[in-house]
């Protein structure tokens, strides 16, 4: 999709640059979504959220929670004759209107400019509709398929204001329950860390919820225009200067290209392949492929051939067929069918890192800084000797790889292996990693520059280089392995919510188990998950036939109803007296962790599990048994130990 639209102020026809969305207007956003455009800006220089961007609606309305909230006065407050008409006819008479200072944009890519906002008494789970007369005024060129909108600065560049998924999602979904009004919303920030229709209005030096995706400048370290680096925006400015001057001196070890990659040394690691005595090599026939995946195949290769990460071969008893396999940018990812080869590997016994440890143990910092090496698995060379056994086939010639492709057995474990002789002494300490993701983290009254100094110095020691497309610096909350952190705790990864969120009712077997398998990636934030999905496990059985009935509905719409406000979950500290809830019925049991706190008690994280066999056979008391034996074993991947008193 492509749309332009061009300022048609006449002083600036000849200097204006093109308003356009293309396909990179897409990232972040699920299409074919539905939403509405909901976003943040500044009212009288406090940040506000949930503003809700509507091209139908012929005034801007700021609700009477929200000028409450802003300490705005009644003396303020400018006489309003008129009457707002919704399209069913019914009307409701303003008290007033208000002119407010409003501020859409970062700076610099920003715009301030006075605006009449009709002040109105009722329930919204929106904090202000921001109408026509501001779009008009801004000359904003809204795109709701790309969830943006756009406009000019007063330095007539581009201004890109993205909307907020979740915040819309949560804000629709809210506006449609019946009966709705604030005593509905959920609870507060406080207790549960999303919060519909109080107000979420701070000021710049205030407390915030910090945004993932958001809250974030540009730092120039290549020479090409978009060859940047994220830091946080909340960073103080001295911080923040060290910061810079700490990135721009380490210019060297981000990659822009993989000819910046020098690889790492084969004295240090390589990967070797270790097949099974007696295994035969494979040669698979060559495969026929469509034009256009053999066009992007021969783009592929010539790219790797540049980089050097393949050679020519021309003789090689094993050989693989090359696999094409669409990102959801679009975009084609270039794969090789390994499974041959894989079966007569043994398996590389070297650990992964529990993630539940390394997202409990990266929680509750101030500052964070998230990490991603440059094609990590091909800065590590292939053993020379097993280089031809990665061979594979192409409409031009046979290929293998010199360094580690992606798609071999065992090839996590090396790069695990690699990753922890690297930052050996730092890791558990200031910095958790996993795989090619990285985050460094530090408490207030640390250096959190420093800390980052000392990775450099071991990125350089290897000559490990980053993607600076996927490093942030300095900013107060990310996303790490899935989940959401924050100086507050884990929370779910708001996108994954919303991807439950936007679904439709499951309709065969397959979307029940698309459904079941993104709720199992949050099951660590929903209480009482196994017993709400009993309806759906039961659609899985193979002897019964599939009908989604109304209790399979209700228990999605709970689902949703849970993930448009999930729980903030609280970091246990070494030492910490916790408490453990259980909670017992005839096919579920189920547990809680929980933390005491100054604001009462804050969830750790929940637990339950659908019983089965002989286990619905057990007695109440052997059930509460059973329940203390789950929750100890789900506890403990927790680094938490339960002691009985």
């Amino acid at each position: 999709m492509h749309v332009s639209a061009r300022s048609s102020r006449h002083e600036h026809h000849n200097t204006s640059p093109p308003i356009t969305f293309d396909d990179r207007d897409y990232e972040g956003v699920v299409r074919g979504h539905d939403d509405p455009l909901v976003i943040t800006a500044k009212l009288n220089n406090k940040k506000v959220s949930r503003l809700f961007v509507d091209q139908g609606s012929s005034a801007d309305i700021i609700f009477q929670d929200l000028y409450e909230k802003m300490e705005l006065r009644d003396r303020d407050l400018q006489p309003y004759d008129g009457q707002l008409v919704g399209f069913s006819g019914q009307g409701i008479t303003p008290r007033g209107y208000v002119e407010v200072w409003l501020t859409i944009g970062d700076h610099p890519l920003s715009r301030t400019i006075q605006t009449r906002f009709l002040v109105v008494h009722c329930e919204s789970a929106y904090n202000a509709i921001v109408g026509r007369p501001t779009l008009n005024r801004l000359k904003a060129i809204v795109s709701t398929p790309h969830l943006c909108m756009k406009f000019l600065s007063s330095s007539l560049q581009v201004c890109t204001v993205r909307g907020d998924h979740y915040s819309a999602r949560s804000c629709y979904q809210m506006s449609l329950r019946p009966h709705f009004s604030k005593q509905q919303a959920p609870p507060s920030k406080k207790s549960r860390g999303v919060h519909m229709v109080e107000l979420d209005v701070r000021a710049d030096e205030g407390e915030f919820r910090p945004q993932p995706e958001g809250e974030k400048i540009t730092l120039q370290l290549g020479r090409s225009p978009g060859q940047v680096v994220y830091l946080g925006r909340t960073l103080p400015a001295e911080q923040r200067l060290k910061l810079e001057t700490s990135l721009r001196e380490n210019r060297d070890l981000f990659a822009w290209s993989a000819a910046d990659m020098p690889g790492i040394d084969p004295s240090v690691i390589c990967h070797k392949l270790t097949t099974n005595p007696g295994a035969k090599p494979v040669a698979q026939r060559r495969r026929k492929m469509g034009a256009d995946r053999i066009k992007e195949v021969a783009s592929k290769v010539a790219e790797l051939l540049e980089a050097g990460f393949i050679r020519e071969i021309t003789y090689t008893t094993w050989l693989a067929n090359v696999v094409m396999v669409k990102k959801p940018s679009g975009k084609w990812r270039m794969c090789v069918d390994y499974t041959n080869l894989n079966k007569v590997c043994p398996k590389d016994p070297y650990p992964l890192p529990n993630i539940d440890h390394l997202v409990d143990n990266s929680s509750g910092y101030q500052y964070l800084s998230f990490m991603d090496a440059y094609s990590g698995y091909n800065q590590i060379p292939m053993y020379p000797p097993d280089q031809e056994k990665t061979a594979f086939i192409t409409d031009q010639a046979a290929y293998c790889y010199t360094v580690m492709p992606f798609g071999l057995k065992n090839v996590g474990a090396t790069y695990q292996r690699m990753m922890s002789k690297v930052f050996d002494g730092q890791i558990g300490d200031h910095m958790e990693v996993y795989m090619d993701d990285m985050i460094a983290k530090s408490l207030p009254g640390e250096d959190h520059v420093s800390i980052l100094e000392s990775i450099f110095k071991q990125l350089r020691k290897y000559n490990m280089r980053l993607n600076p497309e996927k490093c942030t610096f300095g900013v107060e909350a990310g996303k790490f392995l899935g989940f959401l952190l924050t100086s507050r705790g884990i929370e779910a990864n708001p996108a994954k919510c919303q991807a439950i969120i936007n679904m439709r009712s499951p309709h065969t077997v397959k979307e029940v188990q698309q459904l079941n398998g993104r709720l199992a990636a949050l099951s660590r934030f929903l209480p009482s998950a196994a017993k709400h999905s009993l309806p759906l496990f039961q659609l899985l059985r193979k002897s019964k036939k599939f009908e989604w009935s109304a209790e399979c509905e209700a228990a999605f719409q709970t689902f949703k109803q849970y993930l448009a406000a999930p729980p903030i979950l609280s970091k246990p500290e070494p030492d910490e007296v916790l408490f453990v809830y259980l909670a017992v019925s005839d096919e579920v049991v189920a547990a809680v962790l929980i933390k005491e706190t100054a604001d009462g008690q804050n969830p750790v994280y929940f637990i339950s599990k659908a019983l089965q066999g002989p286990e619905l056979r057990y007695q109440k008391l052997e059930k509460v048994a059973y329940a203390l034996l789950v929750a100890t074993r789900g506890i403990n991947n927790h680094s938490v130990a339960l002691a009985f008193l």
